[in-house]
């Protein structure tokens, strides 16, 4: 069955990413896909990922200048409240790890076996006729380039990481249609809603920028 996207840079990531440009996506196309990298803060960026996920999976670069502050096996939690901090200000609400969760995660594992695994994935950037009939909110500043129920279209999705993601990405909706996910990861993602949040139970690892 054909498959579209309401983003049509994604779409185009996709299709060049999977050798398809020529056609149009079916759901089988994006069945092995299991890793999805975004980032729209400092420019715009896509990745995606077919390999087997590292066993200790370890972003080596994660939060930049913040902390990356990580909590592994979030089913054993009864309810998300239990070990997230939701901030408010304006409309916007940010996540948090509440510290008191995160002594047993302060070490620094191998990350060799993730750095090998970030070089199989195929990152791209927007041209410019991908920001085409598009026009900048000046409230946002979102340009509508990404859509992130798009991201439900990608349903074996394993990890999940939006780094540095303070445009465009509001919502994690999305991850209510991912039942493969295992491992994700917030940057500076700015919410207006709480919808999907019940999803971050059952991870085996979560991962939020915090400073």
């Amino acid at each position: 069955m054909e498959i579209h996207f309401q983003s049509r840079w994604f779409e185009r990531c996709i299709k060049t990413y999977l050798g398809v440009s020529g056609r149009a996506l079916t759901e089988e196309d994006v069945q092995d896909i299991k890793y999805l990298y975004v980032s729209t803060t400092d420019g715009y960026f896509l990745g995606f990922g077919k390999e087997e996920l590292p066993p200790d999976f370890v972003f080596s670069d994660a939060g930049d200048e913040w902390d990356c502050c990580c909590l592994s096996d979030t089913g054993s939690y009864h309810g998300v409240e239990d070990f997230i901090q939701v901030r408010e200000w304006e409309g916007v609400r940010t996540l948090e790890i509440k510290r008191a969760f995160l002594e047993a995660e302060n070490q620094r594992p191998d990350v060799r076996a993730m750095e090998a695994f970030e070089r199989s994935v195929q990152i791209f950037e927007p041209v410019e006729e991908d920001f085409e009939g598009l026009v900048r909110n000046e409230e946002t500043y979102d340009y509508g380039i990404l859509t992130p129920e798009d991201f439900a279209g990608l349903p074996n999705l394993e990890a999940v990481r939006l780094m540095s993601c303070e445009t465009e990405i509001h919502s994690l909706a999305f991850l209510n249609a991912l039942p493969r996910l295992r491992v994700l990861e917030i940057g500076q993602v700015c919410l207006h809603t709480l919808e999907g949040l019940d999803r971050l139970i059952g991870l085996e690892k979560l991962c939020i920028w915090s400073n």
